[in-house]
């Protein structure tokens, strides 16, 4: 980079701030997608089931709604109510099986108690929309407003609305509990009170164009969402500590501003340049997913640490030297301690942390192998203790398991219709089927039914039913009963039938991504591997590096399973990649402050050197990642985004750690191994220096 871009600082200042204002402006504009389904592929059973009931049918929203404490004939009232809501495409309720006006007690108490038990009735309402519309939204706001505040609902179309609602609110929120912390820590790895702002300025720039360009994307998963923007943040904020380290070094030799700068650029670029492409290769490894999240979270995230990179490189320089008399002028001492005592300390327990190392890598690796994983949408998205869990828990009590699958066959045989729905009705684990058939007879000629029933049940060439499973959405009982009720299905429909449900989605996600992770693991250490290999020429320090973050994450995730929790396999595999990809710079930094030491000095003394050079950025690079992810963690209302975040940090931590205490270890103890795999390595010190230090 040449002076005279120097010389343009303001026209570039300028640039950057007028493209941050756009961004900003198409920001909102970006569409998020909260189906998680739809990043399935295209020849999955669960879009082609989505793809014909759509065009048989419409894919539209459904909700259960429970209002406690009224008669039959109040429940038959709200109804009506409720079906004349905007929005509301049909309501099923015991008044479309038994006479509402019949005494209760001659009516089929299993039928009955379906719709109306103690007191509590329950409404099955579907929309005109799907479950992701604003419509429908409306419509969920209008039933409340009828039913009151007291009443309960379950579904996919409150699971949706709950979710937009949280993705809008929480990032606000997030970011305020965050923000203190993040400047806090800034502040702490220092040396002038100005430097946290340009640090906030640089990056804040870099993740507004980062969102606003991911409007060409076309739509973006709410979970990248939620996590991009701050992980972005954490993840490349090192990049401007960096270079702004760098130029104070160059600025304590007596250059003038626009020589260090220049200076400290050209020393940095290939640092940071490596440093981007092993975080962009974690991303990268996320894009070979079957299961499109994978590539939606891995593109947005890749997209910002180069723009975040692209931001360091040109918009710091110009902003560091037009602020430069600032910095000056509120330059402070170092709050960070001096890590010689640390390095010291680390070298003497060398052999009880090797040791320490060993022990726990192998309960640690079969442990994150054995965890108990989660797939589906409502895990989540629905978390203990919130409203929507406990409305859903209460009707689930009184009512059973809202679990629907609905079902197409060919139409044109209500006989088999009504046979197929006796058989499926029959099994102890459907609790209802709802169909033509069951609904209004066998007998009754078309022309006598109501046009809003037959619609319901009938399209051009399918028959519509929909099976209620009394068993929850996730379980290894569920995923056996939808094969056995699709082998009831082949009996009777041998040339073809549709089923689509959480539980044939969630199956389907769980073989989808199992397999996905053994691809996605071995590309990120794959490549990250390489760059390592190319950036230090080294055959061994790419093994001894990645072992190091790969223990990390194998620790990371072994808590879960030691503490009986389950965790969302999608989030195991995406902070997988993540952790490998952020984290290995820390490596990466440490290695090469070794290697730059033991030119001259021995193989223990360069370890130590490394850990006190290296060690304050390390952790404080390390601290922002975990920083982040903990406030997500905690404050998130949204299990699969609070555990993302809890892994994310938890991982962050960990790979600090163990790359400042375990790493120099490593390097000591393979040091001449590294000599001899790795090329162009020389010492400047005679061999006699090396073993006198060693």
């Amino acid at each position: 980079m040449k002076h005279q871009y120097f010389r343009r600082r303001w026209s570039v200042l300028i640039g950057f701030g007028t493209l941050c204002l756009i961004c900003l402006m198409l920001w909102p504009l970006v569409s998020v997608n909260y189906n998680l389904s739809a990043y399935l592929p295209e020849s999955s059973q669960t879009r082609q089931a989505m793809a014909v009931i759509d065009e048989e049918f419409g894919l539209s929203g459904a909700a259960q709604v429970m209002v406690e404490d009224v008669s039959f004939q109040e429940a038959v009232a709200l109804k009506e109510q409720i079906a004349k809501v905007k929005g509301v495409k049909s309501v099923i309720f015991a008044d479309d099986m038994i006479d509402p006006y019949q005494p209760l007690e001659q009516a089929d108490p299993a039928l009955l108690e379906q719709y109306y038990k103690e007191g509590a009735a329950l409404f099955q309402v579907e929309f005109q929309q799907d479950d992701y519309s604003l419509e429908t939204e409306a419509a969920l706001d209008g039933i409340r407003a009828i039913v009151g505040e007291e009443a309960s609902f379950s579904g996919s179309s409150v699971n949706a609305v709950a979710m937009r609602e949280a993705t809008v609110n929480e990032l606000a929120t997030i970011s305020l509990f965050l923000m203190p912390i993040f400047i806090g820590i800034l502040i702490l790895s220092s040396s002038s009170w100005l430097e946290p702002l340009l640090y906030l300025i640089v990056i804040g720039v870099s993740v507004l164009i980062n969102m606003g360009t991911n409007l060409a994307l076309g739509d973006i998963s709410f979970i990248t969402q939620m996590t991009a923007a701050l992980l972005q943040l954490a993840i490349s904020m090192d990049y401007s500590l960096f270079l702004l380290h760098r130029f104070r070094e160059c600025r304590g030799q007596g250059q003038e501003p626009a020589k260090a700068m220049h200076v400290a650029l050209r020393e940095s670029r290939s640092s940071l340049l490596a440093s981007c492409l092993t975080t962009v290769a974690g991303f990268v490894a996320l894009m070979f997913m079957q299961y499109g999240i994978g590539a939606d979270m891995g593109m947005v995230l890749g997209k910002g640490i180069v723009i975040s990179l692209f931001c360091v490189m040109f918009l710091l320089p110009p902003l560091a030297l037009v602020c430069v008399r600032g910095l000056d002028r509120t330059a402070h001492r170092s709050f960070l301690p001096r890590f010689e005592k640390l390095g010291r300390g680390i070298l003497k327990a060398r052999w009880p942390i090797l040791a320490l190392a060993l022990l726990v890598a192998i309960p640690a690796f079969l442990g994150q192998g054995a965890n108990r994983f989660v797939y589906g949408e409502t895990s989540l998205l629905v978390s203990e203790g919130t409203q929507i869990a406990q409305e859903q828990e209460k009707i689930a009590e009184r009512f059973g398991a809202y679990n629907p699958l609905v079902v197409l066959v060919e139409k044109g045989d209500r006989g088999k219709e009504n046979q197929l729905a006796k058989a499926l009705t029959a099994r102890e684990d459907v609790r209802q089927v709802q169909s033509l058939a069951t609904s209004v007879g066998v007998g009754i000629p078309d022309e006598m039914l109501p046009a809003g029933v037959l619609e319901q049940f009938e399209g051009p060439d399918y028959a519509r039913m929909v099976v209620m499973l009394d068993l929850p959405q996730e379980s290894e009982e569920t995923y056996a009963s939808v094969e056995q009720i699709k082998g009831t299905l082949q009996s009777y429909y041998p040339d073809g039938y549709v089923v689509l449900g959480q539980p044939t989605s969630i199956a389907e996600i769980k073989a989808l991504v199992e397999s996905d992770y053994t691809i996605v693991n071995a590309v990120a250490i794959g490549i990250v591997a390489l760059i390592i290999l190319f950036t230090f020429r080294s055959l061994l320090l790419p093994v001894l590096l990645v072992f190091v973050i790969q223990l990390s994450i194998w620790i990371n995730m072994c808590i879960p399973y030691f503490q009986g929790a389950a965790i969302s396999f999608i989030g195991y595999m995406i902070v997988s990649a993540i952790q490998l990809g952020a984290t290995i710079d820390y490596a990466i930094l440490l290695t090469n402050r070794y290697l730059d030491f033991r030119k001259t000095q021995g193989k223990r003394a360069a370890a130590i050197s490394a850990v006190a050079a290296s060690a304050g950025t390390i952790l404080t690079s390390a601290g922002i990642l975990c920083a982040v992810g903990l406030t997500e963690g905690f404050v998130s209302s949204i299990p699969g985004v609070s555990d993302l975040g809890m892994l994310i940090g938890r991982g962050a931590a960990l790979s600090g750690i163990l790359v400042v205490a375990l790493l120099p270890q490593l390097l000591v103890l393979f040091d001449k191994a590294i000599g001899k795999t790795t090329w162009h390595w020389r010492r400047k010190k005679q061999q006699s220096l090396e073993k006198g230090k060693a």
